[in-house]
Formats: C-alpha cells, structure tokens, sequence
C-alpha cells in the first residue's frame, strides 16, 4: 500500500505548478469524456455503472469491474470538429493501469498567403495519452491518478506538454458518492512560438445520490472552484442608454455562485434503459441569447445496457447556433462485466 502511495504521488511537486484563471491552452482537456456525461450537464465525475470512460476524469474510479471492457467515446463537438476518447483497463502484478486516448480534429484549413492569394490547406488536432492508476485507501475510499501525455498540432506549431489529474472517491452504503478531483495541473514542454502558456487547471468537487425507494439518482457538480469569480459578460446581453451608451450586464455575486454548478438527474438507474437530462448554469448564461438563455444549458441523453455491450447517446445544446451529439459505447468481453455496482 506504502509503496502504490508513494508512486501515486511521486509526481504531485513536479506538477502543481498550473496557474489559475484566464486563458489556457489544450482547452480539450477539460471536455466531456462520453455521451452519459454530456447527458448530465458536461461535467458530472462520479462512477456511472463501471464505465470506463468516466476514468479519463477521475482515476479513483479505475477498479477490476472495469477489466474485460472497451470503451470507446466519438461526436461532434462544433461545425466539423470532432473529438473523442477510447479507453482500456489490464492488470499487471503491481495492480490495475488504465490507458486511453483523448484526441481532438479541428479539420482541415485553406491555407493562403500575405496577399490572400491560396496555397494549400493544413490540418489541426491535439491528441492526449492517458495512464492511470487507483489505489483503495480505507472501506469506501480511493485516490487515483492520472499522467497526461499532450501532443498538439496547429498548422506549422507543434506543442508538447505533461499533465496529472488527482482524484479522491469515497461512497457509503446509502447510495451517495463524493468525488474531489484536482485535473490537469502540469506545464508545456515545448512551446507554439517560444511563449509559455498555462494548462486549464481546475479544482471540481462532484456528488451524486441514488434514491432508495424512486427510480431515480441525482448529480451536482460544483467546478472550477480554484476561481470564485467564474462568470464572464455575455455581451449578447448588452443594452444601449438613452444617450447611445453600451450598458454591460450586471454580474452578481449569486451569479458567480450558481455558475459554478451543474445538475443532472437519472431515471431508472438500474434498469437496461435509463434517460438522464442535465443542466448548466454557467453554459446557459454564457453561449444563451437575450431571451433564449435555458436552452443553451440543457442536454439529455439515453444508455440502452445489454449482456455483451451498452449504447449511451448525448445530446448537448451548446449555443443557438450549434448544438453536440456523441455517442459512447462500451464492448464487455465478459458478459458478467455489464453487470451494474
């Protein structure tokens, strides 16, 4: 136990070097991993039925319900940029490691010069290599980790970078769960154009309760909480004064607050075919026009689980113009794997 503890944390000073707030590159980082938690509001970390691809977000998760199963995670997040995870566990005599790939496609570009004048095209991506590693530190508890390879391709520059997720998982008998999860702390390698830049470090603390007697199970999230003031202008929402003065919305202190959280709920939790719906705030406040703010913060989503795989669909409503589907499927070469907890 020492031993796997020290190795969790070997990296832990190398690492916390992220800084907080502002812009930050490898922003893909910081996307849903699958359909289920499109679903439930983009950002929901707790473990949902063995699923591996929750993994990508909280390496306490990582156990042996999860050996024998291919997870695979693909959609569109905007226009014609797609990105996706696929994940795996195996054992090895030092314990279970959890390995995926974490990779978006920005597409292709038209290239052209000064004058305007066309060369060519280029293409765009940044892909992750993750392995993880969980360790059980007392009845319901465990902590985990994750390492983050970055590789990034913009045109002619290239980025390359080191990450670590941290993250404590504990559940009781009653159905609940908590997780606090510390996600990519780490720094470039090597830089776009010799200027350093920060890594989309976040501090999320998540929970989620199935109910005892209704067919249903509740999730909150509250993230980015290593920044209390979260919330940005929506110029969308600018007004004009009498004397032709813009007029910037007003952001509250409760604002600031309740863009923090996500919700989600679950409807038959146990049953092969559930229905999940979810709802961010700071989404819906941000990407929403004048009169249509709820929309953009909505999703929902269905999980079809049977004996030998399970199909889950995520429909996210990310702004009036666009809107994401993914969709997330997981392969149990056990039958008994598809087994809920």
């Amino acid at each position: 136990m020492k031993r796997r503890l020290v190795f969790l944390f070997l990296f832990a000073p190398l690492l916390l070097r992220a800084q907080l707030g502002g812009t930050a590159t490898y922003r893909f980082l910081s996307l849903p991993s699958s359909a289920a938690q499109i679903a439930l509001g983009g950002k929901q970390l707790v473990s949902m039925d063995n699923s591996l691809l929750q993994d990508f977000s909280n390496p306490a998760l990582i156990d042996s319900l999860q050996l024998h199963t291919v997870a695979l995670n693909a959609g569109q997040w905007i226009s014609d940029i797609h990105y996706g995870q696929l994940g795996y566990v195996w054992p090895t005599r030092y314990g279970l490691f959890f390995t995926g790939i974490h990779y978006l496609n920005y597409g292709r570009f038209t290239a052209a010069d000064a004058d305007g004048n066309i060369t060519g095209s280029f293409g765009a991506g940044e892909t992750a290599l993750v392995l993880g590693y969980a360790v059980s530190l007392a009845h319901g508890w465990r902590a985990g980790m994750n390492l983050k390879w970055i590789h990034s391709v913009l045109e002619s520059y290239r980025s390359d970078g080191l990450a670590a997720d941290f993250s404590l998982d504990y559940r009781n008998e009653k159905g609940g769960e908590w997780v606090l999860a510390f996600r990519n702390m780490g720094q470039q390698l090597t830089t776009y154009n010799g200027t350093p830049e920060r890594l989309p470090f976040e501090v999320d603390l998540g929970y989620a309760q199935l109910l005892e007697h209704a067919p249903f199970r509740f999730y909150v999230t509250a993230e980015n909480l290593q920044k209390l003031k979260i919330a940005f202008v929506n110029t969308a929402h600018d007004q004009q004064d009498p004397n032709g003065q813009v007029i910037h919305e007003n952001i509250t202190w409760m604002q600031h607050v309740f863009r923090h959280f996500v919700v989600g709920a679950e409807i038959f939790p146990r049953k092969p075919f559930r229905f999940r719906m979810g709802y961010s705030f700071r989404r819906a406040a941000e990407l929403g026009f004048k009169d249509i703010r709820f929309s953009s913060g909505l999703s929902f989503g269905a999980e079809l689980r049977l004996r030998r795989f399970s199909v889950q669909y995520g429909y996210g409503q990310m702004h009036a113009a666009g809107s994401n589907h993914f969709l997330s499927i997981h392969l149990y070469l056990q039958p008994s794997q598809s087994h809920d907890r």
